[in-house]
């Protein structure tokens, strides 16, 4: 039996992670920068194969502001 990775889907949240690399217009990950603590929660089989989607990116810089605050 062969596990495939589905690059549509956020590796955090199993969501789709609307990943827009490969369409004509810019992906909005163009314009953050991904921490790498953040990338460090991906499992890591999936690191480098699936992207985080927004949703979790955003939510990730929230937490880490309340931690500041």
């Amino acid at each position: 039996m062969t596990n495939t990775i589905d690059d549509t889907i956020c590796p955090l949240c199993q969501s789709s992670n609307h990943c827009g690399v490969n369409d004509d217009a810019p992906c909005w990950c163009n314009e953050v920068k991904i921490p790498p603590k953040l990338i460090a929660q991906v499992p890591e089989q999936l690191q480098k194969k699936s992207c985080i989607c927004q949703k979790c990116a955003e939510k990730f810089q929230k937490l880490k502001i309340k931690e500041v605050t």
